[in-house]
């Protein structure tokens, strides 16, 4: 079993433009799934970074998670 801990930050008022923010969540799940798989899941935390370099969201990962 894994655990992933998601957070993405949309600049923009809740629900203000429902398409975009599904945009920017999909955008953010697709980086911070690149962040985790890079290494492998040796690395168990990170930011999420836009092409700017800007951070949008952070991330945590444990490989084995206990219920």
């Amino acid at each position: 079993m894994a655990l992933a801990v998601i957070t993405i930050n949309d600049p923009s008022p809740a629900l203000a433009n429902r398409a975009q923010e599904v945009q920017i969540v999909a955008r953010g799940l697709e980086l911070a799934a690149e962040a985790i798989r890079g290494p492998g899941g040796a690395v168990a935390s990170g930011n999420i970074l836009d092409t700017g370099a800007n951070v949008i969201g952070s991330w945590t990962y444990t490989a084995v998670a206990s219920s």
